[in-house]
């Protein structure tokens, strides 16, 4: 009798099964405080409105809120996969919480550069608390996908996060677009300044156009928040003419403003309910 009951007990430990959402992209149908955020150079927000010319440079920005071993795919618009992690010069993929890593890595010994076609490519992360092994999807050492095509890779994965216990892997896409490089493309004018986020803190959202950034923590403290961007900006030359120092002890904000030659560029870092807000403003 007490087998009886056991064995029903674990009938009801089932496995969820993984679901595609509509652009082919593997979810977990289970809620999970396991969380992982990617994103592209051009596209710090993750709207998914970047454009990539051919030939052009692209970095890939990922961060998890635990410590987890992550994995990135890039699945071309004709349904191409490429492993960006790991890979045989960035074979480590565990991942510490609340920190931004980027691919390629500074000082990297390789480099991701768009080709065609054109259409719109995506960047699927997968993170685990567990590793996976990718013996049937891919040769990390040789690059080399064993499958193709946002259908194939999405079902390889089904088979491989399924043993998993059900809270204990999440996902996250970006998509952007590619185009073919045409004299009558005038090409973006490179941003004054950009800097990635504050290291350990969690990141609520982006925002960031010609003239201006903003990025919201979820807490935090407002001397170091501000520190971090003044030693950044002051080790590339910018040199602060402006400080003000506002609310008072309870509730400190900062505005600086920091001049290099004919550049200008403004600094304010302030709470707003459970958030740290950061916004920097510049122009010629």
């Amino acid at each position: 009798m007490k087998r009886l009951i056991a064995t029903s007990l674990l009938g009801l430990m089932a496995y969820a099964t993984p679901v595609l959402n509509p652009q082919g992209i593997i979810v977990n149908p289970v809620p999970t405080d396991l969380e992982v955020q990617t994103w592209v150079d051009r596209d710090p927000a993750g709207l998914g409105n970047a454009t990539y010319f051919f030939g052009d440079k692209i970095r890939i920005y990922t961060r998890v809120n635990q410590n987890a071993y992550v994995y990135l795919f890039n699945i071309n618009a004709d349904g191409q996969i490429d492993l960006i992690l790991p890979n045989a010069y960035s074979p480590g993929n565990y991942l510490r919480a609340g920190e931004t890593y980027s691919f390629p890595e500074p000082g990297a010994r390789y480099e991701f550069t768009i080709s065609g076609p054109a259409g719109v490519d995506q960047v699927l992360a997968v993170a685990s608390r567990q590793p996976l092994s990718l013996a049937q999807i891919a040769d990390i050492r040789s690059g080399q996908m064993r499958v193709q095509g946002a259908g194939n890779l999405a079902r390889a994965l089904s088979i491989v996060v399924t043993p998993l216990p059900d809270r204990d892997w999440v996902s996250d896409a970006v998509r952007y677009n590619v185009q073919p490089r045409l004299a009558v493309n005038p090409q973006p004018r490179p941003p004054i300044y950009f800097i990635s986020p504050v290291p350990g803190y969690w990141v609520a959202w982006e925002e960031r156009d010609d003239t201006e950034y903003s990025v919201a923590y979820r807490g935090g403290d407002v001397e170091q928040i501000f520190g971090y961007y003044h030693r950044d900006l002051t080790s590339k030359g910018w040199v602060k003419v402006r400080f003000k120092s506002k609310g008072g002890r309870k509730n400190p904000a900062y505005e600086a403003e920091y001049r290099r030659g004919g550049d200008r560029l403004e600094v304010r870092v302030a709470p707003r309910g459970a958030e740290m807000i950061v916004k920097l403003e510049w122009g010629r």
